[in-house]
Protein backbone atom coordinates (compact mmCIF):
# COMPACT_ATOMS: atom_id res chain seq x y z
CA UNK A 1 0.00 0.00 0.00
CA UNK A 2 2.62 2.62 0.89
CA UNK A 3 4.94 1.50 -1.97
CA UNK A 4 1.25 2.36 -4.59
CA UNK A 5 1.26 5.45 -2.18
CA UNK A 6 4.55 7.04 -3.01
CA UNK A 7 3.80 5.88 -6.66
CA UNK A 8 0.97 8.06 -7.26
CA UNK A 9 2.49 11.53 -5.37
CA UNK A 10 5.83 10.78 -7.59
CA UNK A 11 3.23 10.45 -10.55
CA UNK A 12 0.37 13.71 -9.39
CA UNK A 13 2.78 16.05 -8.28
CA UNK A 14 4.37 17.42 -10.62
CA UNK A 15 1.12 17.48 -12.50
CA UNK A 16 0.01 20.23 -9.59
CA UNK A 17 3.12 22.53 -10.25
CA UNK A 18 1.46 23.35 -13.80
CA UNK A 19 -0.84 26.29 -12.50
CA UNK A 20 2.19 28.15 -11.44
CA UNK A 21 4.25 27.83 -14.95
CA UNK A 22 4.54 30.87 -16.53
CA UNK A 23 3.00 30.70 -20.48
CA UNK A 24 4.83 31.77 -23.01
CA UNK A 25 3.64 33.67 -26.22
CA UNK A 26 3.97 32.12 -29.20
CA UNK A 27 4.50 33.48 -32.62
CA UNK A 28 4.12 32.78 -36.11
CA UNK A 29 4.90 35.11 -39.44
CA UNK A 30 2.46 34.51 -42.04
CA UNK A 31 2.45 37.07 -44.81
CA UNK A 32 -0.56 38.27 -47.29
CA UNK A 33 0.54 37.89 -51.03
CA UNK A 34 0.70 41.26 -52.62
CA UNK A 35 2.64 43.25 -55.12
CA UNK A 36 5.08 46.12 -54.80
CA UNK A 37 2.28 48.72 -55.82
CA UNK A 38 -0.05 47.57 -52.94
CA UNK A 39 2.96 47.54 -50.80
CA UNK A 40 3.60 51.11 -51.75
CA UNK A 41 -0.03 51.76 -51.18
CA UNK A 42 -0.20 50.48 -47.62
CA UNK A 43 3.18 51.75 -46.24
CA UNK A 44 2.82 55.54 -44.51
CA UNK A 45 7.23 55.87 -45.50
CA UNK A 46 9.16 53.94 -47.58
CA UNK A 47 12.56 55.15 -48.33
CA UNK A 48 15.90 53.39 -48.97
CA UNK A 49 19.13 54.00 -46.62
CA UNK A 50 21.93 51.82 -44.91
CA UNK A 51 21.63 50.61 -41.65
CA UNK A 52 24.06 52.74 -39.10
CA UNK A 53 23.12 51.54 -35.73
CA UNK A 54 20.93 48.81 -33.49
CA UNK A 55 19.37 49.18 -30.08
CA UNK A 56 17.14 46.63 -28.17
CA UNK A 57 13.69 47.43 -26.74
CA UNK A 58 11.18 45.99 -25.02
CA UNK A 59 7.70 46.80 -25.03
CA UNK A 60 5.52 46.09 -21.78
CA UNK A 61 2.17 44.73 -23.68
CA UNK A 62 0.67 41.54 -23.17
CA UNK A 63 -0.01 39.27 -19.74
CA UNK A 64 2.50 36.79 -20.76
CA UNK A 65 5.73 39.52 -20.95
CA UNK A 66 7.26 42.08 -23.23
CA UNK A 67 7.44 42.33 -27.32
CA UNK A 68 10.88 42.50 -27.58
CA UNK A 69 11.91 45.04 -31.03
CA UNK A 70 14.92 46.07 -32.23
CA UNK A 71 15.24 50.07 -33.14
CA UNK A 72 17.28 50.21 -36.29
CA UNK A 73 18.74 53.67 -37.40
CA UNK A 74 18.92 54.05 -41.09
CA UNK A 75 20.96 56.77 -43.06
CA UNK A 76 18.47 57.75 -45.80
CA UNK A 77 19.44 57.93 -49.20
CA UNK A 78 16.07 58.80 -50.99
CA UNK A 79 12.57 59.04 -49.61
CA UNK A 80 10.13 57.45 -51.93
CA UNK A 81 6.94 57.99 -49.66
CA UNK A 82 6.15 60.31 -47.22
CA UNK A 83 8.61 62.34 -45.75
CA UNK A 84 12.23 61.68 -43.31
CA UNK A 85 14.86 63.23 -42.15
CA UNK A 86 18.59 62.22 -43.15
CA UNK A 87 18.58 59.64 -40.25
CA UNK A 88 15.50 57.82 -39.09
CA UNK A 89 14.74 54.85 -36.78
CA UNK A 90 12.58 52.08 -37.60
CA UNK A 91 11.14 49.35 -35.33
CA UNK A 92 10.85 46.01 -36.00
CA UNK A 93 10.59 42.50 -33.68
CA UNK A 94 13.45 40.89 -32.51
CA UNK A 95 12.66 37.57 -34.61
CA UNK A 96 11.48 36.87 -37.78
CA UNK A 97 8.76 34.37 -36.16
CA UNK A 98 7.27 37.58 -34.95
CA UNK A 99 7.41 39.05 -38.41
CA UNK A 100 10.59 40.98 -37.71
CA UNK A 101 13.18 41.99 -40.18
CA UNK A 102 17.29 40.81 -39.37
CA UNK A 103 18.77 44.11 -41.29
CA UNK A 104 22.27 43.92 -41.15
CA UNK A 105 25.07 46.33 -40.64
CA UNK A 106 26.27 49.08 -43.33
CA UNK A 107 23.60 47.08 -45.72
CA UNK A 108 20.92 49.01 -48.26
CA UNK A 109 17.48 48.71 -47.70
CA UNK A 110 14.49 49.79 -49.38
CA UNK A 111 12.39 50.16 -46.10
CA UNK A 112 8.33 50.06 -46.17
CA UNK A 113 7.22 51.68 -42.55
CA UNK A 114 3.92 52.32 -41.17
CA UNK A 115 3.94 54.81 -38.12
CA UNK A 116 2.79 53.27 -34.87
CA UNK A 117 1.93 55.13 -32.47
CA UNK A 118 5.00 56.29 -31.14
CA UNK A 119 7.70 55.05 -34.39
CA UNK A 120 7.89 54.03 -37.51
CA UNK A 121 7.40 49.89 -38.02
CA UNK A 122 8.83 47.66 -40.26
CA UNK A 123 7.92 43.75 -41.02
CA UNK A 124 8.81 41.30 -43.12
CA UNK A 125 5.20 41.55 -44.66
CA UNK A 126 5.54 44.99 -45.54
CA UNK A 127 7.77 44.74 -48.80
CA UNK A 128 10.96 45.93 -47.12
CA UNK A 129 13.78 44.28 -49.02
CA UNK A 130 17.60 44.37 -49.34
CA UNK A 131 19.48 46.52 -51.90
CA UNK A 132 22.89 45.16 -53.34
CA UNK A 133 23.20 48.05 -55.58
CA UNK A 134 21.53 50.71 -57.84
CA UNK A 135 20.02 48.52 -60.33
CA UNK A 136 18.58 46.40 -58.13
CA UNK A 137 16.64 49.34 -56.44
CA UNK A 138 15.26 50.83 -59.54
CA UNK A 139 14.42 47.01 -61.12
CA UNK A 140 12.11 46.77 -57.56
CA UNK A 141 11.19 49.95 -56.63
CA UNK A 142 7.20 50.07 -57.42
CA UNK A 143 6.10 52.07 -60.57
CA UNK A 144 4.13 54.24 -57.78
CA UNK A 145 7.97 55.56 -56.71
CA UNK A 146 8.51 57.18 -59.73
CA UNK A 147 6.89 60.45 -60.35
CA UNK A 148 6.05 63.16 -57.15
CA UNK A 149 7.98 60.93 -54.60
CA UNK A 150 11.77 59.98 -54.93
CA UNK A 151 13.61 62.55 -53.14
CA UNK A 152 17.15 62.36 -52.57
CA UNK A 153 18.78 63.02 -49.37
CA UNK A 154 22.45 64.89 -50.03
CA UNK A 155 25.24 65.10 -47.78
CA UNK A 156 24.46 69.04 -46.47
CA UNK A 157 21.00 68.13 -45.44
CA UNK A 158 19.53 69.40 -48.57
CA UNK A 159 16.60 68.02 -50.28
CA UNK A 160 16.25 68.10 -54.30
CA UNK A 161 13.67 66.37 -56.38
Amino acid sequence: MFRKTVLLTCLFTPIGFIPFLHPQAAWACSCMRSTPEEQMERADVVFTGQVIDKKMKTVESTPFGGLNLVQWTFEVEADHKGSVSEKVTVESASNSAACGINFQMGERYQVFANQSDTALRASLCSGTRALTDKQKEQSQAPLSCAGGYGNQHKGNGAISN
